[in-house]
């Protein structure tokens, strides 16, 4: 039993008719907050009723849980992950805009969306690409946000 529960037990089998006000202030003197009083009426009459366990369990349990478990321990992120690799940090737009490519592949899609960021996705074959394309026009990302970019080889000759 709670400290709060076995003290308004006390002063129930004390006086089983004891007023709202001065329960109420008892509670309040000793732990620092009242009860209301509607709940002291329901625990007044459960007290009578035999079912003052039961009561106080549905008024006061989740309370109750919530005070007894610890707030879970705030592990600290190491320093990778604090932030996105590839989110380039800067004073203007135009270092926010710069794009990291982590494969020469056939097709890029770059896309601007809603808060500002820019990513990009590469593709081997353009019907993917397309599909990536159709996708993001579907969720709301404007035609003048996206753009898509297919690789052309060059042959070149190095003269040593």
């Amino acid at each position: 039993m709670t400290d709060k529960k076995s003290f308004v037990a006390e002063q129930l089998q004390a006086n089983p008719e004891i007023n709202q006000l001065e329960l109420s202030r008892k509670v309040r003197e000793t732990y620092g907050k009242g009860l209301s009083f509607v709940h002291v009426r329901q625990l007044r009459d459960a007290w009578g009723k035999g079912s003052f366990d039961r009561v106080w369990q549905e008024l006061f349990g989740l309370e109750e849980e919530a005070e007894q478990s610890e707030p879970p321990a705030r592990q600290k992120k190491s320093r990778g992950d604090r932030r996105r690799k590839t989110q380039l940090r800067g004073r203007r737009d135009l270092d926010r805009d710069k794009i990291v490519m982590r494969d020469f592949s056939n097709h890029l899609v770059v896309y601007r969306t809603h808060d500002g960021s820019m990513h990009s996705q590469a593709f081997k074959s353009r019907d993917r690409a397309e599909r990536m394309v159709n996708e993001l026009l579907s969720e709301g990302v404007p035609a003048n946000e996206i753009g898509y970019f297919k690789r052309n080889e060059i042959q070149a000759k190095v003269v040593l």
